[in-house]
């Protein structure tokens, strides 16, 4: 599987699914004109590494900012997320916030209870 990197943009985060660490990145300001647009290739990307039944992997949100569409769009990515631990995938969730940021915090705790998927919460530094 080839990894997927989309360069981050003035409304759009840095994302990096690299199936050779296991170790995935989605970080900046998430509010794009079309935001299931801009996460087709992601969603598609998750669907196909789903199929390769891997044993593990982490994923790092650490976002600033997100509009209501990608509040969306990142719940979709959680639930494929979700869908492979269901399969025995064994999935380290981290979810980075500002110390003054109770926005971004509190997004990812309601994730979190929604979903029932354990996140590790990290203050940046």
């Amino acid at each position: 599987m080839k990894r997927l990197e989309i360069a981050e943009s003035s409304n759009t985060p840095h994302i990096v699914l690299d199936p050779n660490s296991n170790t995935f990145l989605i970080e900046g300001k998430s509010f794009p004109e079309d935001g299931k647009e801009f996460y087709r290739p992601v969603i598609e990307w998750m669907n196909e590494y789903k199929s390769t039944n891997p044993l593990s992997f982490k994923i790092n949100f650490n976002l600033f900012y997100l509009s209501s569409s990608s509040v969306i769009s990142i719940k979709q990515v959680l639930l494929k997320i979700l869908d492979m631990q269901a399969l025995g995938t064994k999935i380290s969730v981290i979810w980075n916030y500002d110390d003054d940021d109770d926005d971004i915090k509190k997004t990812g705790e309601d994730y979190a209870k929604l979903l029932k998927i354990d996140f590790q919460f990290e203050i940046n530094q």
